[in-house]
């Protein structure tokens, strides 16, 4: 790619800038993409309300939002990514929205899928038939991703790879955790694919004396809330319960639970078990997606099969019995994403995938 000037200027599209692993995975990629020679923009086609806006001022990320109904959107995004050299295109309903403006723009087209879902539906199968030649290379953040998209999808021709997400390691001082009560966290859109309520019955198997010794926190919003809080009044209103909503401040929210559960039906690499990780918080995850690359059984935390509320609910028992298993499973999640799942070692791969 032949470039007049040294920096390489990149457009990170993104459906919104509200709070989802992907959207933050982009801003972190941003930061650290500023010292390797690379100029990113996050444009997002949300609106300029989106909460996570902030974060990208906050950290110095040039953000801007195309504005107005589809066309004035599209022409916008148009004059906006004339600018660029590369686009990096991080969801599949943001590709669908540029069909008609990329042919046009004869840029470098990065595609990235964050998620495993296959999209096999026969329109997702004609529109990625129809705008593959327009696209340069495309990247999954899972094995399982890659696996279920080329199946059904005829892109084997077109270069693809796994680049793993990562984050941006700092250094992590934790309480040790001894007899307190136990905070368990879930962090996530409740939505059906999430499956929290099996959080919650797996709880609901514990004896009333473990459970007077865990508290619950959630984050997130979606259309399962009403469920969850309906499940927590009529089986476990002895239980405390908050559900703190949207957050967008990690610290705050890292800092509010000890061990994170995941319920998924499925997941791509995710970005929440990382970021807890990294945190020195393990994690008690459904053995499905990328998870298992992420959780290693008996080291850096546990993994149980999807919706088996048993065994999920013995896991949470042993921890209850044994603190010490948070501490020690803390630092070993740490110490693994730290040498696996650094966001420098994704910047790296995806600067040589823009170059090349």
């Amino acid at each position: 790619m032949k470039r007049v000037n040294a920096t390489l200027k990149v457009a990170h599209i993104v459906c919104s800038l509200d709070i989802g692993g992907a959207e933050r995975f982009v801003i972190d990629l941003s930061i650290v993409q500023k010292s390797l020679d690379i100029n990113p923009t996050v444009v997002s086609l949300g609106t300029p309300q989106d909460p996570l806006i902030d974060e990208c001022l906050k950290n110095k990320v040039n953000v801007v939002t195309a504005f107005g109904n589809s066309l004035s959107k599209m022409f916008h995004c148009f004059f906006i990514l004339r600018a660029f050299d590369v686009i990096h295109v991080h969801s599949p309903h943001g590709l669908k929205f540029l069909r008609f403006i990329l042919p046009l723009l004869n840029k470098k087209v990065i595609y990235t899928r964050h998620g495993a879902k296959p999209f096999k539906e026969k329109n997702w199968v004609n529109f990625h038939h129809k705008i593959k030649p327009f696209v340069s290379a495309i990247t999954f953040v899972s094995k399982e991703g890659q696996s279920n998209f080329l199946q059904n999808h005829q892109w084997r021709s077109l270069s693809h790879q796994v680049i793993d997400n990562g984050v941006i390691i700092n250094d992590v001082l934790r309480e040790i955790i001894s007899d307190s009560v136990l905070r368990i966290g879930s962090v996530g859109r409740m939505i059906p694919l999430k499956n929290q309520i099996g959080l919650l019955k797996a709880v609901n198997c514990l004896d009333n004396i473990y459970r007077s010794n865990i508290e619950l926190h959630f984050f997130g919003d979606g259309e399962c809330l009403d469920e969850l809080k309906r499940f927590h009044q009529e089986r476990l209103p002895a239980v405390k319960v908050i559900f703190h909503g949207m957050v967008k401040d990690r610290n705050y929210i890292y800092s509010s639970f000890d061990l994170l559960i995941v319920t998924s039906e499925t997941e791509g690499l995710s970005m929440v078990i990382i970021e807890a990780m990294a945190n020195k918080i393990p994690v008690i995850a459904s053995d499905v997606g990328g998870n298992p690359k992420l959780v290693i059984h008996d080291k850096t935390g546990w993994l149980f099969d999807y919706d088996d509320e048993q065994v999920l609910s013995k896991y949470i028992l042993n921890v209850i019995e044994d603190r010490t298993l948070i501490n020690q499973t803390g630092e070993s999640a740490f110490d693994y994403i730290k040498e696996h799942f650094s966001i420098a070692s994704a910047a790296k791969k995806y600067a040589e995938l823009y170059e090349n």
